[in-house]
């Protein structure tokens, strides 16, 4: 709103607040207080530019961990590691074993469940990369 106010300001009306800022200030305190006005006006510039890159940087990380994660997950040839020994018991030994490595459960997938995990995962993926592309645009 104070922005379309500024817009709308031509040269007759800054003349006009000049004279009223010199009159109410008088011309000895009016450079001290044009002064003082530029240094507020630098302070929040300083303060915009660091939130601003701040933000930028954290958009940044945001997408790259999320690169990494993706990668890690696209190149990640050993399934094993994320289940759960089940010759293990409760007290962390092995139990009569002959192999340590275990395959995981070959389930069988129709391709219609196949087409829906696929297109969640896809939502998802989306859903993420709009959230980031959001902050990116906020700035």
């Amino acid at each position: 709103m104070f922005l379309l106010i500024l817009e709308s300001i031509g040269t007759a009306e800054l003349l006009l607040i000049g004279l009223v800022a010199l009159i109410f200030f008088g011309p000895r305190k009016l450079p001290e207080f044009a002064r003082t006005l530029g240094k507020w006006r630098n302070e929040f510039r300083k303060t915009t530019d660091e939130f601003k890159n701040t933000w930028q940087k954290e958009v940044e990380t945001e997408m790259n961990q999320f690169k990494a994660d993706v990668e890690k997950i696209g190149n990640d040839a050993d399934v094993k590691t994320f289940f759960e020994d089940p010759a293990k018991n409760s007290s962390g030994k092995n139990e009569n074993v002959e192999s340590k490595d275990f395959a995981p459960e070959i389930k069988e997938v129709s391709q219609e469940d196949f087409k829906d995990i696929i297109s969640a995962k896809t939502a998802q993926i989306e859903e993420t990369e709009s959230a980031v592309s959001e902050k990116r645009n906020w700035l």
